[in-house]
This record gives structure tokens, sequence and C-alpha cells, in this order.
């Protein structure tokens, strides 16, 4: 009896749930015909309530609500607003199409128990018109719009307050954007709205970046890791220290809000540093072994900072974290920061000597006589500061005019370098004035061999002119020979014309560098003079005894002639 009870109960419950499932059923068939003729609930038709409404219903409110139309533009900042009426929008409804029935036949109608909790709202620009040009010429003069003292809207964004990033907020200001503002107009009259509100309606320029953004928060993070970092460099005894702020200066973001650099600022500050440690193309003070100080010109070597590579070593350090605790990135490096850069390693060449000196540790290794540019045709070798830019053995020197094997070639300046000369006797003197080489500094072998086992890529060559060093070694031998002979004329005396013209022939071989160092050569002038006054006083003595002999031959004929006249006179009588 109990199961049968239990049955007719369970029975009963299934009849009302069909019971129910079946009205619900009917109603939702019901409503659904219903919206097939009908808008949804929570619906609109540009801007006019529409719920449960007929096409026919929905184009009368859309008449009554058109008619006397005008749009007000509401500021709240000042509490003043500006109204443009329908007139000036040449504002129309086109009511006579079947717009609206071809809205409402788009709509389905089982769909409606959706939008009992979702609005729809149908725009339609064949159902409003207006003149948007006109819209926007009104707009145009309004107040807001043509204002000049107005608050720029700004991003969120980060800034430095002097230890660390941090989040500076947005600021909502009051500059609008006439094209992003008419877009909300545009809507606003399709939808006959009547008030539009500046700040409300977000006619103002909006921020696009805002402080709670989840993507400036993680910048700002990863721009303080960044600032976390310490970099110094050491340059010798000397130090630097990149402040936070300057630190600071250099880090920014991208469009990505990704940590990006200020270039403009890394620049600077490495730009300021090659100011201050660069001694790359500067002169060069050296303290010669001649024992007088000079000034070498600047050239090629010395410390130059890589101005870019540099930058770019730093961004790498800082994005990844790393303290920084170095020596600068260099393009062109030298022996020291401190002092001379150029140390006590070098090959000091002394131009006007034709002589040079190899230190190495401060210790003199070698010294040489050699021959430099000739600089009788315009070949003369620069002066300046250089470094060996490479060594090589056993090469082959071509220029224009001249091919040349050289055992040890230490180029320093373009074609110019120190090498052998095997092709030369001699070297130093003034030899390089008109027999000179086509630049280079020619060695003697040994000594070329010596330098090159000494000197490597980067080493110091320091090139000068010294007056007052000038080397006239041959040409003061040559003058040594005519001073010997000249020396040797002694007393002049009517035998000295043989010493006297081998003294003269051995003085007129001499180049015109070599004369002047024949020091006593007025007394070859003098002995010449006397010689020749011997010479004249002997030619006046001999003819005058010549013309006395001749005279006296000459009376001796008068007398033999009046000897003979009278001798014949004397046989006549």
């Amino acid at each position: 009896m109990r199961n049968f009870m239990e049955k007719v109960k369970e029975k009963k419950v299934f009849i009302i749930i069909g019971a129910v499932v079946v009205v619900l059923l009917a109603l939702y068939l019901c409503l659904s015909v219903f919206f097939q003729n009908h808008f949804y609930i929570r619906s609109s038709v540009n801007g006019v309530k529409a719920s449960f409404a007929s096409a026919k219903t929905v184009k009368k409110r859309i008449e009554k609500k058109s008619k006397d139309y005008e749009l007000t533009i509401i500021d709240e900042s000042n509490d003043k607003s500006y109204t443009i009426p329908g007139e000036a929008l040449d504002l129309e409804t086109s009511l006579d199409h079947n717009e609206i029935e071809s809205i409402l036949e788009e709509q389905n109608g089982f769909a409606w128990p959706y939008y009992l909790f979702h609005k729809k709202d149908y725009v339609s620009e064949k159902v409003v018109t207006f003149n948007e040009s006109g819209l926007k010429s009104e707009v145009e003069k309004l107040a807001p719009v043509t204002a000049k003292n107005v608050t720029e809207t700004q991003n969120a964004t980060y800034s430095f307050n002097g230890s660390e990033f941090v989040i500076k907020e947005e600021v909502y200001g009051n500059n609008i954007n006439i094209d992003d503002m008419m877009k909300v107009l545009d809507l606003k009259v399709s939808c006959l709205e009547e008030e539009v509100y500046l700040e409300g309606d977000k006619c103002y320029v909006q921020p696009t970046v805002k402080s709670d953004s989840k993507k400036l928060k993680k910048l700002v993070d990863a721009l303080n890791e960044c600032m976390a970092i310490s970099i110094s460099y050491t340059v010798g005894s000397q130090t630097e220290e990149v402040s936070k702020t300057e630190l600071a200066g250099w880090l920014s973001a991208d469009e990505n809000m990704e940590v990006s650099f200020n270039d403009e600022a890394m620049s600077a500050y490495v730009s300021s540093m090659a100011s201050k440690y660069n001694t790359f193309g500067k002169a060069k003070t050296l303290k010669t072994t001649w024992g007088s100080e000079v000034t070498v010109p600047g050239g090629t070597y010395g410390w130059k900072i890589d101005e870019e590579g540099e930058i770019a070593q730093l961004k790498e350090e800082i994005l990844a974290g790393k303290d920084v605790s170095r020596d600068f990135v260099y393009k062109y490096t030298a022996n020291s920061h401190d002092g001379n850069d150029y140390g006590n390693s070098y090959v000091e060449v002394n131009l006007t000597a034709q002589h040079l000196y190899l230190y190495v540790d401060g210790n003199c290794v070698l010294e040489t006589d050699f021959v430099s540019g000739n600089i009788g045709k315009g070949n003369g070798t620069h002066t300046g500061a250089y470094f060996i830019m490479y060594c090589e053995k056993d090469a082959t020197l071509r220029g224009d005019n001249y091919e040349s094997h050289v055992s040890y070639w230490m180029p320093f300046h373009g074609n110019e370098g120190l090498h052998d000369a095997t092709w030369r006797s001699s070297f130093g003197g003034q030899i390089y004035k008109t027999s000179g080489s086509h630049g280079c500094v020619n060695l003697p072998s040994s000594a070329a061999g010596t330098m090159f086992s000494y000197v490597s890529a980067g080493f110091p060559v320091l090139v000068y002119e010294l007056p007052g060093t000038e080397n006239y070694k041959y040409e003061e031998a040559a003058a040594a020979n005519v001073i010997n002979a000249i020396n040797q004329i002694g007393a002049v005396t009517t035998n000295s014309g043989d010493l006297i013209n081998n003294a003269r022939a051995l003085y007129d071989s001499l180049t015109e560098m070599q004369k002047p160092f024949v020091s006593n050569y007025d007394v070859l002038l003098q002995a010449e003079a006397s010689y020749n006054q011997i010479k004249a006083d002997e030619a006046a003595a001999a003819a005058e005894k010549a013309a006395k002999e001749a005279e006296e031959e000459s009376k001796d004929k008068d007398d033999d002639s009046k000897k003979d006249t009278s001798d014949k006179s004397d046989s006549e009588d």
C-alpha cells in the first residue's frame, strides 16, 4: 500500500512538472511570436526606447523626439552649457521607408530570453540624418574648443625622485581633440540624445596610460632594478663614479614600455670622459736624450675612448644588472694613464741629428744613426707621436717608382716606417737632405734587427726636430783633408805652387754643404795671393833684367856701328 501511494505521488510530481514545462514552452512560443513583430525588452532604435514596441510605434516616438531637437553641450568644469539647434544641423528623420521594419525583421524572436538581461541598441544612419560638416563648424566655435589656457591631458608615467623611480599619476585635462569629440557628437545626434557632457562623455583627450597600468608598474620595477647597480671607472690613478642621478638620466622607456636608454644623455657623459682622458692626437712633451725638452706634435698615438663601443657595453651591463668596475672601452690605447701616455718604453727619433734611441722600461737598449726622408724632393719624414702598426719580416716595399726588399719592416705612419737599408753604406749626417728616403727611417741592418726584437704593434714612436743637434760628421771628415792640405803649404815660396794647387783642387771637389767646414780657407786664399805676388814679382824682375840686357845689347851694337864707320873713313883717306 505504501509503495502504491509513493507511486501516485511521483506520478503527480511528473504531471505538475510536465504541466509547468508545457506552460513555459507555450509562454516562450507566444513571446517568440510576439517578438517577431515587436522589439526586445531593453532595446532602443537611434536612442528612442523600443521595448515591446512595434515598428509603427517606434516611428512615432522617433518623429516626436526629433521635433524641436536641440543639442546641448555642457562644460562641467565651469558649469556652462552651449546649445546647437537642430536647424543648424539640417537634422532630418527618414521614416517613409521601411528601415525600421527592416531592423525588426532581422530580429530573431526566439532569442528574446537573452535580451531580458542584455541591452540591444539599434543605430541606423538612414533613420536620422544631419549635416556633419555643419555640426563640426558649430562645435569649432565653442569656447571650450577655442580656449588657449587649457590643462593638457597627460598619461601616467614615471619619474625619478632622487633615489628611485616612482609612478607619476595621469592628468585629466580639458584639452579637446576635435576629431575625437566629433565621434561622440555624431553618435549622440544620431541617437537624438539632447545632452552631451564634455567630461562625462569623455570629449576631452583621455589618458591612454593610467597609474594602475600593469605595464607601467612592471616598467618602474625594471628601471629600479637597473638603478640597483653601481658604475665606476678606474683610469690610471683616478676614479670616476657615476651618480644615481646621472644613471637615472640614461634610462627611459620605449613605446612598448620596455627599458630603453637616453642615447643623447649617455653620449654626453661618455664624450665628457673622452674630453678628460683622451690623449690621441694631442702633442706630447718629451725630455730628450740630448737633455732639452721638446714638444712632439700630435699624431696617432694616445688614448682614445671608443664612444659607441663604450655606450653599447654599458647598455648591455645595465640591462644584465651587473655592477660596472673597469676602465673605458678604447679605440686606441697607450702605455700609461699617468704622466706621459707613452710611458718609459718608446723609440725617440731626432730628425735634426739623424739619430734615434730605443728605450725599454726606461733603459736605452739601442742608439743608431739613420737616414730619413729626402727633404730636397719633398719627402721629409713627418714629425709626430705615432705607434708601430705591425711588424713584418722579409717585406717588399713598393712605391710609384721603386720596389725594395727589406728584412725588417715596422711601419708607424702611413707608408713611413723603420726598416733596414742594405743598399746604403753610410747613415746619419746630412745625407737625408739630398739623398734621403721616400719618407721611411732607414737603419743599418744590425740596428733594424735589434729594433725588431724589442718592438711590437702599438709601441710608441716619437719623431721630432731639435735645432742645434745637427750632425755634420761626413762634411767635417771631408773638410778635414782640405784643412790638412792647406796646413801643409806653410810659408809661401816660389816652390809652393804644387801644394797650393793641390789644396785648391781638394777644396773645389767638396760639395757646397762641405765647404763651410773648411776652417782655414782664408789661409788658402792668402797663400794663393802671396804665391801669385811672388810669381808676379819674379816675372817683373825677369822682365826688368831682360830690358836691361836688351838695352846693353843695343848700346853695344851702336858702339860697333860707330867703329865700323870710323874705320871706313880712314881707309878712304
